[in-house]
């Protein structure tokens, strides 16, 4: 029983740690919301948006997509490494997912990682929060941006590395998407996968590798891994997210 009770402790702490977080607000009615995460600034999360009136509160009406003005919430103050207001092609770009742009209520959402994003921001940095508003594609003023909103973040510092893929110079493997991807042949592989708790889950060896090679490691999206490869001559050890 005290087995079970261990296996299943350490069960939910990864879930709990792995998992992908939504962040939805829901029925936007022109008033600022502070929502509490359980994820921190280094972690990918999913903001869904959704516009109750797409007129007067905020105009979304037969709007494809809004735009994300946000900076990070820092020892500095709020809204740190923002771009500038009126620079849309800076900003994350949310899109419409209800299908129906014309009525009510407007769906948006996107899959961001903080971290990465606002790169101006020094690894290190405590981040404590998420400051954002929503604007479409008329400048902001008015109707055409939300009232100010807050995502209360897990306190952490600030760490891009976790969403990058490689931490050496040679390339002769890298990700794409869920795929290693072999980019010159180095002869037989070994692989081993770690979860980023350190833990080894899967050990795979591939047999005469070729440029091009695409090898799909079936692991679960959202989650953080380390991956060894050794090949004959090359070694490397990437860390990504994935997706």
């Amino acid at each position: 029983m005290k087995h079970l009770y261990l296996f299943t402790m350490i069960y939910l702490i990864m879930f709990t740690a792995n998992s992908q977080e939504t962040i939805t607000i829901s029925g936007y009615d022109g008033t600022a919301t502070t929502i509490d995460a359980t994820s921190n600034v280094n972690q990918t999360i999913t903001i869904v948006f959704e516009d109750a009136d797409i007129v007067q509160n905020f105009y979304t009406e037969n709007r494809a997509s809004i735009f994300m003005y946000g900076g990070l919430d820092t020892d500095a103050g709020g809204f740190q490494g923002a771009p500038d207001f009126g620079d849309l092609s800076s900003q994350p770009e949310l899109l419409l997912t209800d299908g129906d742009s014309a009525t009510a209520p407007n769906t948006y959402n996107i899959t961001i990682n903080l971290a990465q994003f606002y790169s101006s921001i020094p690894n290190g940095t405590t981040v404590y929060g998420f400051n954002f508003l929503f604007q479409n594609e008329f400048g902001g003023g008015g109707n055409n941006q939300s009232a100010d909103l807050y995502i209360n973040l897990v306190d952490a510092p600030k760490d891009d590395t976790l969403g990058i893929a490689s931490f050496n110079k040679n390339n002769f493997v890298s990700f794409i998407g869920n795929e290693l991807v072999v980019s010159s042949a180095s002869g037989d592989l070994d692989l081993s996968v770690y979860d980023n708790l350190g833990r080894a889950i899967k050990t795979l060896s591939i047999a005469n590798s070729e440029s091009g090679q695409k090898i799909d490691l079936g692991l679960q999206k959202g989650q953080i891994y380390i991956v060894k490869v050794n090949g004959e001559t090359q070694s490397k050890t990437l860390k990504f997210i994935s997706m």
